[in-house]
């Protein structure tokens, strides 16, 4: 009597489990886990019916487009969920909000483009997250907040990333595994790498990157590979891939040039006479910089005071070099409203006033030394009229000259202040006929730059 209650027992409790799972998948319980597979079952869309104590959830190989709602509400025992080789396209923000167990996320194989900020939020415990082989273009910085401290594997390998977000993966503090080859990535922050003592694989093969700059993780590799200090759980031996990159090969990348290394596939792709040439088979002597050459600059420019003043200054060397502006007194231009220094050497001046007189120099910079030129600007000063006049300030405020010539006073009214513009009206009154408006000159200036302006 006793072990047939067992069997109805264990006969209702099994048949209560298999009457919620969905039709076409297989529902296991192993173990008192719950795994609920529907891989390769041609789903348009994630079940509903999905038993909420499943704790593996396998939904590979369908054509769901896209996730979100209450695809995932109270799943909150959930661990492995997969959703590799659909169509998805789309991840509703806070999809998996609920999901505070899942250590395992597998999106690859589908279509995302983007992941907003808060398209992963609530996976407090995620550890692996795989978003390979999808057309990603850009991955927001707050996507990975909740799991910073957990993450152990990153794969965002084969998309479109152009720019990753440096800021966010420098403080994964368990991250062992980064897989980021095969995008278009031309760029790494220097030292990102530094504070992730456990970091164990870094692939960058097949992007853009044409140099890479020093970072605490390669001394440390350098290190283990020669056995000066010993591999531990918080000091692995560390794999390091950046093959099939157009590394320009100059004096940037002599220390990696000078590292030992055992994954090497690195080559040349400039300057032309190293191109295609093994990285590690170049001798050290052969990755030189040139310093800057300024080849072309600005001598002297004569400007009318209130108008446009355009400096220019161009520099050619290996690497690039850099271009400061530095003024009369001896300070570097920075970018304001009045002021715009650009790339390629030139620097504006949108509105001169007579303290920019002077001898300006502009500063070439790269790896291998600098470079300088003077360039003299000449301010031409505005002749200014004497005559009485009532000014009535956008404030509501005046400001008053007086003239012993009663008639010649002025009444200036401005109206319609926005921050791109204002009207500013004047009444000559019965003067008109015998006087006519010589000259104006308006003054004002930003709220984020307090440097007068003057038109």
């Amino acid at each position: 009597l006793i072990l047939r209650t067992f069997y109805m027992f264990f006969f209702r409790r099994t048949w209560g489990m298999v009457s919620t799972c969905p039709f076409h998948c297989v529902c296991r319980n192993l173990s008192e886990s719950l795994s609920t597979l529907c891989a390769d079952k041609g789903l348009l869309f994630v079940p509903p019916n999905v038993d909420r104590r499943t704790v593996e959830l396998r939904l590979a190989d369908n054509f769901i487009t896209e996730v979100g709602g209450s695809d995932f509400a109270n799943m909150t025992g959930l661990v492995d969920l997969t959703l590799s080789r659909n169509t998805i396209h789309h991840i509703r923000p806070m999809a998996f909000a609920d999901l505070e167990s899942l250590r395992s996320l597998h999106l690859d194989g589908n279509r995302l483009t983007t992941l907003g900020p808060r398209d992963l939020a609530g996976l407090v415990n995620l550890q692996h997250l795989i978003v390979n082989n999808n057309q990603l273009v850009k991955v927001s910085p707050q996507v990975f907040d909740d799991f910073l401290l957990t993450l152990e594997d990153l794969d965002m390998s084969y998309n479109n990333l152009k720019r990753v977000p440096w800021e966010s993966i420098q403080n994964m503090a368990s991250l062992h595994t980064l897989n980021l080859d095969h995008n278009l990535i031309d760029h790494i922050a220097e030292g990102v790498f530094g504070e992730l003592y456990k970091l164990a694989r870094l692939d960058m093969t097949s992007n853009r990157l044409r140099t890479l700059p020093p970072d605490p993780l390669f001394a440390r590799y350098c290190l283990r590979l020669t056995g000066a200090i010993s591999p531990t759980p918080y000091n692995a031996v560390i794999s390091l891939n950046f093959g099939g990159n157009p590394l320009h090969c100059n004096c940037e990348l002599l220390w990696l040039r000078r590292l030992v290394r055992r994954d090497d596939m690195e080559t040349c792709a400039t300057p032309l006479h190293l191109a295609g040439k093994y990285f590690w088979s170049i001798p050290e002597e052969e990755f030189t910089c040139e310093p800057p050459l300024i080849t072309r600059h600005t001598h002297k420019l004569w400007v009318l005071e209130g108008q446009r003043a355009t400096l220019k200054c161009r520099a050619i060397g290996d690497p690039e070099p850099v271009v400061h502006w530095v003024s009369p007194d001896d300070r570097i231009i920075a970018n304001t409203s009045r002021t715009s220094s650009f790339s390629n050497g030139t620097l504006d001046i949108l509105v001169t006033v007579a303290r920019d007189d002077g001898a300006y120099t502009c500063i070439a910079i790269n790896a291998a030394g600098e470079a300088t030129a003077t360039v003299d600007l000449k301010i031409i000063p505005l002749p200014h009229r004497g005559g009485g006049s009532e000014v009535e300030r956008a404030d509501g405020g005046s400001m008053e000259e007086e003239d012993d010539e009663e008639e010649a006073s002025r009444r200036v009214g401005v109206q319609g202040v926005t921050s791109t513009s204002a009207q500013v009206r004047w009444d000559l009154g019965r003067l008109s006929g015998a006087y006519v408006v010589w000259m104006y000159q308006i003054q004002y200036n930003c709220t984020a730059d307090e440097t007068l302006i003057y038109r």
